[in-house]
């Protein structure tokens, strides 16, 4: 076995590539962000269209595209859907995932809720230089 005989990278350099990779990540999420909107208005004037023309879906050169429909929950009253679910015990429901905030505010208050256990996530936070 060889021994890795290179110098360490400085914490300059890594911070430095930190910065340049989240400068690109925010870029990239920029870019996202436009193109999902791209995406969406196209989408959504291909299906008025589609709806005009008494279609579920069209056919080109460039593919196939058809419309697609799924039935999902939207919350109109969350008082009543927690009392079903209370009553009901139809708790898969709801995703299950604890909400981190309100569990570190009861964590903070000394409250131990059963079932969940703290652990910490490490991290870097970085911070342009001023200058």
């Amino acid at each position: 076995m060889s021994k890795n005989t290179s110098p360490p990278v400085p914490t300059s350099a890594i911070i430095a590539g930190l910065d340049k990779v989240r400068d690109e990540r925010r870029a990239i999420a920029a870019r996202d962000k436009e193109l999902v909107a791209e995406w969406r208005s196209l989408e959504m004037e291909l299906i008025i269209r589609l709806d005009e023309q008494g279609m579920l879906k069209a056919s080109t050169d460039a593919g196939t595209a058809s419309i697609t429909e799924t039935i999902l929950p939207n919350v109109v009253d969350w008082d009543a859907l927690f009392e079903h679910i209370k009553t009901t015990g139809d708790f898969y429901l709801l995703q299950k995932r604890p909400a981190a905030a309100a569990f570190r505010e009861l964590q903070a208050a000394g409250i131990e809720v059963p079932g969940l256990e703290p652990y910490t996530q490490r991290a870097i936070s970085l911070r342009k230089a001023n200058g």
